[in-house]
């Protein structure tokens, strides 16, 4: 049984960082496989617009780690 968009997408366990990028990586993997495997039309488009849109929101969070990660590293070298 797939798992519902509702329960995968905006769940709110937490999770440390890696655990996180982890969970996430594989649901994209997960959507990958079902849109490939799918014989249906219409299921193989929105499986793929569901893909794109976890890949952007990945992506997203990568970037928004990486500023989150520059402005710590910014804020001790200014307070050292």
């Amino acid at each position: 049984m797939c798992p519902r968009w509702g329960s995968e997408h905006g769940g709110t366990s937490p999770m440390t960082d890696s655990e996180g990028w982890k969970e996430r990586r594989n649901r994209v993997a997960r959507y990958r496989v079902m849109e490939h495997e799918t014989t249906d039309p219409l299921a193989a488009r929105l499986l793929h617009d569901i893909v794109q849109d976890l890949e952007a929101e990945l992506e997203g969070s990568r970037k928004a780690s990486a500023l989150m990660l520059h402005e710590r590293r910014y804020w001790r070298s200014v307070s050292n």
